[in-house]
């Protein structure tokens, strides 16, 4: 049996579009000067590959990806959105305003200075920033119509250029801020490590590190009561004995089984059962403490889960505030926001939408976890019905557009899509029973939009690739290596003598404006710190919603 492979992927849209992403996905493990390419780059490579070779993209495939790419973009960046002004808030917005307004403008004059063809200054600047939001606003506003096409100019040779675009930039994107984060402190005279290490101080967050409490580990273990002990209540024995990293969860009286209660006095001859981690324990039995094998006070079950933290209460409030170990029993292990794993400190403040993964005993996690906001474990299943009509919503926000003289103004599929991804993550955090979408299924449904999204851009503009790159590619090229710079300088700039910033948390913020996590992880192993990373999260946020309208902005221009 004869199979013709260009026939197959030619006739069997499934085949073709899966094809390009599972090969993509190879190349993207490819590391070069120890960089690994990434998915993006891989499945835009792949694309462009076959696209030159005449494949052509799956009709819809490329926007049924966006939509799902977009709008779970919308959902995760909701929690952290309206409480993300808090602390530096004023600042990151700052920062990413800087950033888009910079590149926008810098963009548009470069441009018109060297006459290129419309539709390749908004590939341009989505590559160069690396943003992908970018160019999904930009090629929705040729498919929405907002997009002021000028006359002789197909919307099919737009969304072509702004492919083309994006794909000749990018690389350079993902590279020109590794470089440019690596060697500005060098060539400045920063002492990264040395100011994350002064940050951490200032805002008592030990050394910031990111790190998972490993040693910490609480494990159950029971002890008959020492002497001295009794006549103390099981609040004083928390507070002294666990100082405060533990707490006792159950206590035998002979036959009798007690609930640990801050106010019940321990008596000579009780066994108790306590939370703690191994240093504690180790503790207890440098102090000569006697071990018991009890089983009716050891049948606890210590597992993990991951807490998102929705209590307005708890909003602002850190770790020390909570005195999880004395008061539940439970220790956090790690802290996400944004996306982004932050310091595991004591004194970090917590916002709305974080999420907390925690160690304890069962029952009093979930304790916790009423107190702080919901358990995420819980919620397997996803609200497809919030996530089908909120897409719905968001399309038809889309279509609604202002007319002002000659000039149309809307939000476009992508800014509708957005806004109410944005309402309905933050509705999520503050309702946990409404739109629910589990952090591994909002995963899924952004990497798979995301990886179709770059399929078909990679098809679509691998037929004009070659053309452009001989003919326009190095001016671009150069345009595009400015793009990637020079917003990132004027942020610089702006953060140290204008919001008088720390250089550490500073870098941390423009890497997340430029929309750069590979240049995150190299400032974060530069400074020997975590702190990089809540500029990251505190800019990240607001740069993907400013860069989504500025994809649409350059293509009304």
């Amino acid at each position: 049996m004869e199979i013709n492979v260009v026939t197959l992927l030619s006739e069997n849209t499934i085949l073709l579009i899966f094809t390009v992403i599972g090969l993509g996905y190879l190349v993207g493990n490819i590391r070069i000067a120890g960089i690994e390419a990434g998915p993006v780059i891989g499945v835009l490579l792949v694309g462009l590959l076959f696209g030159h070779f005449g494949f052509s993209a799956p009709s819809g495939a490329s926007s049924f990806g966006f939509a799902l790419f977009i709008f779970s973009v919308g959902i995760q960046a909701g929690p952290t959105f309206f409480s993300a002004f808090a602390a530096d808030g004023l600042r990151y917005v700052t920062l990413a305003m800087v950033v888009a307004g910079t590149a926008v403008a810098l963009t548009l004059a470069l441009a018109k200075l060297v006459g290129l063809d419309y539709g390749f200054s908004a590939g341009m600047l989505a590559g160069a920033l690396t943003s992908t939001p970018t160019l999904a606003g930009a090629q929705d506003a040729v498919n929405s119509g907002l997009a002021v096409i000028p006359e002789g100019f197909s919307s099919a040779q737009a969304l072509e250029n702004v492919s083309v675009g994006y794909a000749i930039t990018y690389i350079f994107g993902t590279v020109g801020m590794i470089l440019a984060v690596t060697f500005l402190p060098r060539f400045i005279g920063i002492d990264l490590p040395a100011e994350a290490a002064k940050l951490a101080k200032e805002r008592g967050l030990g050394r910031g590190r990111r790190r998972k409490l490993g040693g910490s580990l609480p494990i159950v273990r029971a002890y008959s009561l020492p002497k001295g002990l009794e006549g103390k209540t099981v609040g004083q024995v928390n507070a002294e004995v666990g100082d405060p990293q533990g707490k006792i969860l159950r206590i035998k009286r002979g036959a009798q089984l007690l609930d640990s209660a801050p106010d019940l006095e321990l008596q000579a001859g009780d066994v108790v059962s306590f939370i703690a981690g191994i240093d504690v324990h180790k503790r207890a039995h440098n102090n000569q403490a006697t071990e018991v094998l009890d089983p009716d006070l050891l049948n606890y079950q210590v597992t993990t889960r991951e807490i998102i933290v929705s209590n307005a209460k708890v909003v602002g409030k850190t770790l020390k505030d909570l005195d999880m170990p004395s008061r539940y029993g439970c220790f956090a292990t790690a802290l996400t926001r944004a996306s982004i794993e932050l310091p595991l400190d004591s004194a970090l403040p917590l916002e709305k939408g974080d999420r907390l993964e925690v160690v304890g005993e069962k029952d009093n996690l979930h304790h916790l976890a009423e107190v702080i906001g919901f358990v995420e474990q819980e919620l397997e299943k996803t609200d497809l019905a919030t996530f089908a009509f909120g897409m719905i919503a968001g399309t038809l926000l889309g279509l609604v557009t202002l007319a002002i003289g000659d000039i149309t103004i809307g939000l476009g599929t992508a800014g509708g899509m957005l806004a109410i991804g944005i309402l309905i993550g933050y509705l999520g955090s503050v309702i946990p029973t409404f739109g629910r979408v589990p952090a591994p299924a909002r995963y899924v449904l952004m990497e798979l939009g995301l990886m179709l999204f770059m399929a078909g851009v990679g098809l679509n503009a691998g037929g004009g690739v070659v053309d452009a790159l001989t003919s326009v590619g190095p001016i671009m090229i150069a345009i595009g290596i400015l793009i990637t710079l020079l917003p990132a300088l004027v942020a610089y700039l702006v953060g140290r003598w204008l919001l008088r910033m720390n250089p550490a948390l500073l870098l941390g913020s423009i890497t997340g404006a430029m929309t750069s996590t590979p240049a995150l992880n190299v400032v974060t192993e530069a400074a020997r710190s975590g702190v990089p990373a809540l500029g990251y999260a505190g800019t990240y946020t607001f740069a993907n919603v400013l860069l989504t309208f500025a994809g649409a902005l350059m293509m009304v221009l």
